[in-house]
């Protein structure tokens, strides 16, 4: 677990107030150029996008830790399981592609860690729309989805069967049979 520094203060990171259609444009966007959409692994999409992973014994209260000296990090939980961990990583992502200019900006000099459980919703909820994007694309998550089969496309995009019909409810798509 990380250490909280006391060099200087740390804020969470700033809502971007972006739409959903927005996000999602965005995470295929770095989908793409980090080379996820090519098939590269998410630990090669975080080499390439500059972050790191690393694992942290309970309590884990940091998903992403942007400090000013050192590369970002990302910390899973040491007993996470592989689905559970391409959610949060996703979700890292999605802090860091579209919440860290922003809230450098609004907090020059402050290091960012975005939380597990946050003080606000608001940047987690959009970072979340981010990491679904990102993992499940729109087209192909509908298709998917439209087969009827929730577990197949959990399978598919191998995410928690939780987060496919998280991802069906934000795309407006009803449930499964």
């Amino acid at each position: 677990m990380p250490a909280r520094r006391l060099s200087y203060p740390y804020v969470e990171p700033v809502a971007a107030h972006q739409t959903r259609l927005e996000i999602e444009i965005v995470a295929d966007r770095y989908a793409h150029e980090w080379g996820y959409r090519d098939g590269k692994s998410l630990d090669e999409v975080c080499k390439i996008a500059g972050v790191d992973i690393e694992y942290s014994h309970r309590p884990n209260e940091i998903m992403l830790e942007i400090s000013l000296e050192e590369r970002p990090v990302i910390w899973l939980p040491r007993a996470g399981r592989k689905r559970d961990d391409r959610v949060i990583v996703s979700t890292a992502l999605g802090h860091w592609a579209i919440h860290i200019e922003d809230t450098r900006k609004a907090h020059p000099g402050c290091g960012i860690q975005a939380l597990y459980d946050p003080d606000s919703n608001e940047a987690l909820e959009e970072a979340r729309t981010f990491g679904m994007a990102f993992l499940m694309p729109t087209e192909e998550f509908v298709a998917s989805w439209s087969e009827g089969r929730s577990q197949a496309t959990s399978d598919r995009f191998d995410v928690p069967t939780k987060v496919a019909y998280l991802r069906a409810k934000n795309l407006n798509l009803g449930d499964t049979g």
